[in-house]
């Protein structure tokens, strides 16, 4: 007789496999019981691997009406697919976004492969004698505010769905006031890093510092922050009780935010 293992054994052994994908696609094909047990480990990561417009598409089909309200401003069609067999979004527990090219990039693969870009492209390229480059920038700026209301949807969507999310990277200039409002509600969430360039944004983040009681590394480096806006962060620090980790580098820390500083660490 077969003795069958416990499930907790089963997710054991699979997780030694996470970074061998075809191993776990092919045992999620064995029977549903096994399926159901890899599935969260397949998709525990997914924008380490946002480079593949499949998962673009599978994402933009979990967002709500609030976070496509964002993209229709911008004429966006999204995809209109059948059910999804699950609902891959609530098994993230790492989300991050980086500044990457076109061919790194899932959401601006996804954008181009929808014709976006390749129709601005074409006008640039048949009016040629009668656009400056101040013209061709602004078709390449418009297309840069597409990428980002994607992106600000789908981290949106991801904080609204995961409850496992623990991570989140977003090191680009995408984070708007709904990316705050979720993070303001989020208990999950330990590891984060934030790209911030004004004092509305650090007013925000120093709000969520002041009520969250989860977070314990923050990385707000290479943001080139003024002293207004530390300020407004470091007496936030000065209340919050868990964070361990802080990461403040590449911005302008003058004598007296360092003074500030020295106290909230003591």
């Amino acid at each position: 007789m077969i003795t069958l293992l416990p499930d907790e054994c089963l997710l054991e052994i699979f997780k030694n496999f996470h970074t061998k994908y075809r191993t776990l696609f092919s045992c999620l094909l064995v029977n549903r019981h096994w399926c159901r047990i890899i599935i969260p480990i397949l998709w525990s990561e997914p924008t380490k691997y946002i480079d593949d417009l499949r998962l673009i598409r599978i994402y933009l089909l979990a967002l709500n009406a609030e976070e496509q309200a964002l993209l229709r401003q911008f004429k966006i069609t999204l995809p209109n697919y059948q059910k999804l067999l699950f609902e891959y979004s609530n098994f993230a527990t790492y989300v991050g976004f980086y500044l990457k090219d076109r061919y790194t990039d899932g959401v601006k693969n996804w954008l181009y492969k929808e014709g976006y870009k390749e129709d601005w492209d074409d006008e640039y390229n048949y009016y040629y004698d009668d656009y400056s480059y101040d013209d061709y920038s602004y078709f390449y700026q418009e297309f840069d505010e597409h990428v980002n209301a994607i992106k600000s949807s789908l981290i949106s969507m991801f904080l609204r769905t995961s409850k496992r999310l623990k991570h989140l990277n977003i090191d680009e200039p995408i984070c708007n006031k709904m990316i705050f409002e979720k993070l303001h509600i989020n208990t999950s969430i330990t590891s984060l890093k934030l790209h911030i360039n004004n004092l509305e944004a650090s007013e925000l983040l120093a709000e969520i510092l002041y009520e969250n009681s989860t977070l314990t590394s923050l990385d707000i480096s290479n943001n080139k922050l003024g002293f207004k806006e530390l300020k407004v962060l470091i007496k936030a620090f000065c209340k919050n009780t868990t964070l361990a980790s802080l990461n403040l580098s590449y911005n302008f820390l003058c004598s007296e935010s360092g003074n500030a500083l020295a106290e909230y660490w003591k």
